[in-house]
């Protein structure tokens, strides 16, 4: 009788660990390796990550503010060859070194 009172208590036990981890094994944060190897900016605007520059041939190097500003102080319509790109007015002031907050999409 001894013997099946271990028994029972070590399944009760064993019962309890393997209940313990199916309730708390998923709680739905993953793992996700890109996330370290992606590159994003060390700025949040707004509590949002800033947009990517997309691999326009005016954004593949950032040269200043103003050269920025020229397509992007307002919205404008350009064609760079592959078809009509509208260049979207900035939606917040305008700050310096527009390439600190927006990086380059690989």
């Amino acid at each position: 009788m001894i013997q099946n009172k271990s028994l029972i208590y070590g399944l009760v036990v064993v019962s309890g660990f393997m209940l313990v981890w199916l309730v708390y094994a998923d709680q739905g944060i993953e793992s996700n390796p890109d996330l370290l190897s992606e590159e994003s900016p060390l700025i949040l605007i707004d509590g949002k990550v800033p947009p990517k520059l997309s691999r326009l041939p005016a954004h593949l190097q950032f040269i200043d503010e103003q050269t920025c500003l020229q397509c992007h102080a307002t919205e404008r319509k350009m064609n760079f060859g592959a078809g009509p790109v509208v260049a979207k007015k900035i939606p917040h002031e305008f700050r310096e070194n527009c390439a600190s907050c927006h990086i380059l999409e690989k």
